[in-house]
């Protein structure tokens, strides 16, 4: 069971220095922005923590830190990544890295703030990063809702980044992308 190690740390520091979680937070959607890099499609992603463990408070029970290791490794580990992302064709892309952020990865016990996960309204994300290196590229059906059922929507978000509006909306069945190639 290998981790995805990460490649290609360059492409993914504008996430990690964004600052606090901050992104769109629907319950029941997935928020996506893609970005076609030369050979390399990169996704940045936001999930409601709630969609993902089936809570968004401080992880304080045993329970509640085994669902977080369950869930992490649904979404890191290189052999799970055929059950979030469907590239046709099928041998197109190759994981290069993966980088995921949320309080929830770096909660501990004996900090002062207990609920220190959660921002003023309760909420909790969990933010994704995935690059693959890819050739050409027909279609990449987006396939998160088979895996975490309570997700219903994707949400698309321009520029690569997930700021402003969502530039389109669809069920999650009918997340699919089309046309990307080596530029």
């Amino acid at each position: 069971m290998k981790l995805i190690t990460i490649l290609v740390a360059t492409l993914l520091t504008p996430m990690a220095t964004a600052g606090s979680l901050q992104a769109p937070h629907k319950h029941g959607s997935l928020e996506v922005a893609i970005t076609n890099s030369n050979e390399f499609l990169i996704f940045k992603m936001a999930i409601p923590s709630q969609d993902l463990l089936g809570f968004e408070d401080s992880p304080t029970t045993s329970v509640k830190k085994e669902r977080i290791i369950e869930q992490y490794e649904k979404l890191y580990k290189e052999e799970a990544l055929p059950n979030l992302f469907k590239f046709i064709p099928a041998e197109a892309c190759k994981p290069q890295s993966a980088d995921m952020l949320s309080d929830m990865l770096e909660y501990h016990e004996h900090d002062d703030i207990k609920d220190a996960v959660e921002d003023e309204q309760g909420h909790s994300d969990f933010l994704l990063s995935y690059v693959f290196k890819c050739g050409k590229v027909d279609l990449v059906q987006i396939t998160f809702h088979e895996v975490f059922p309570s997700i219903e929507r994707v949400n698309y978000y321009a520029d690569g980044d997930l700021n402003g509006e969502a530039v389109a909306s669809v069920e999650a069945e009918d997340a699919v992308s089309a046309g990307f190639s080596e530029e």
